[in-house]
Formats: C-alpha cells, sequence, structure tokens
C-alpha cells in the first residue's frame, strides 16, 4: 500500500503546486467500529473519506469497499482523497461539491489514460444543471458529472486552466452557473459520448 500511497501523492504534487507538505498519513481502520468514529456513520459506506482532525489530516480507507477495488481503481481513489488533502486550505467548507468533488475526480484520474466514457460510464449528455445529489441514490452519476465539467473545462482552459478555475473558485460558498456554461457542458457531452 505505501508505494501505491507515495505514487498518489506524487501525481498529485505533479498537478497541484501549490505549497502543500506532500505529506499523508493513510489509515486503514481494523474494525467497523473504528471505521465509523473516525469517518462518522454518513460516510462509513464510502471506500475512502479525507477527513481532518485537529491540525492534521488524514486519509481513511474503509477495508472492506477498498479490497473489492481493482489496483487502477485503488490508485483513483488514493488521488482523489489526496486531492482533498492537499487543497483543503484553499477550499472552503461550504464550496459547492460539483467543484471540489470534480475537481477531486479530474486530478485522480489525469494521465491514466481513460476516455471519458471510461472513466464515467452513467454519463449522458442529458444535462441541464450542475450536479447536486452527493448523498442520495444519484451520489455516482452527480460525482461522474462534476469530473465531466472539469473534463470540459479542461477542453475549454487547458491543464492550468482548470487548476487555476479551481483554486479560484474553491474559496467561496457558491460559484455562479455561468461560469462553466451548462450548454456548452452539454454540447461538450454530446460530442464527446453521444
Amino acid at each position: 500500500m505505501s508505494a501505491v500511497v507515495d505514487e498518489s501523492v506524487d501525481a498529485v504534487a505533479d498537478i497541484l503546486d501549490i505549497g502543500w507538505s506532500r505529506r499523508v498519513d493513510v489509515v486503514i481502520p481494523a474494525t467497523d467500529s473504528e471505521l465509523v468514529s473516525l469517518v462518522g456513520p454518513a460516510f462509513a459506506d464510502m471506500a475512502g473519506v479525507a477527513i481532518r482532525e485537529g491540525s492534521g489530516q488524514r486519509v481513511v480507507i474503509n477495508r472492506v469497499r477498498a479490497a473489492a477495488l481493482t489496483p487502477l481503481e485503488l490508485r483513483v481513489l488514493l488521488r482523489h482523497e489526496i486531492t482533498h488533502v492537499a487543497t483543503r486550505d484553499q477550499t472552503s467548507d461550504s464550496a459547492p461539491l460539483w467543484l471540489v468533488e470534480g475537481f477531486a475526480d479530474w486530478v485522480a484520474f489525469h494521465g491514466l489514460g481513460l476516455s471519458l466514457r471510461q472513466a464515467a460510464p452513467l454519463l449522458t449528455s442529458d444535462v441541464t444543471k450542475l450536479p447536486t445529489d452527493f448523498s442520495g441514490p444519484g451520489r455516482d452519476l452527480a460525482y461522474q458529472q462534476a469530473y465531466s465539467i472539469m473534463v470540459y473545462l479542461e477542453s475549454q482552459l487547458g491543464e492550468h486552466g482548470v487548476v487555476d478555475f479551481f483554486l479560484r473558485q474553491a474559496s467561496k460558498s457558491a460559484v455562479d452557473a455561468s461560469t462553466v456554461g451548462v450548454a456548452g457542458w452539454r454540447d461538450f457531452l454530446k460530442s464527446s459520448i453521444g
């Protein structure tokens, strides 16, 4: 596991040159009760969660959910959660989840050679608004839509532009939908996935 964590930290650091410590503690609780005590019951079903404890941060891995992941899926999970750790000081607690989660997925998938369809198999081009259901039955689709927004922004702004966009917007409590352009995002999805 340590080699995958080190590789994931390096991958995130290659994209985010923002002065973070480039050090992440990863905890794998031995029991379900220990997992719940660390992340809370609302997040106990997640494969991984980045948490803040006092002045420190760590990634908590759900041993049962993580055991079912392929090596690629584990790498994506770690990169995603490490991105949350790396950007925590730049991110408002009330920042929109589509921005925070979409950016973490964009960093996680960066450079892995997966198409948008491979990374987001539930995605359709039938979008009319930015995703909001990150905890209910639409959670998986919301994450994939949020990721696709970042891929769309990359097509418009380039890699550095996406990082700059995130860093400018993540400290805010709300981000105007016009900064994304839902119609442009929808057209991008139609041309990318049909």
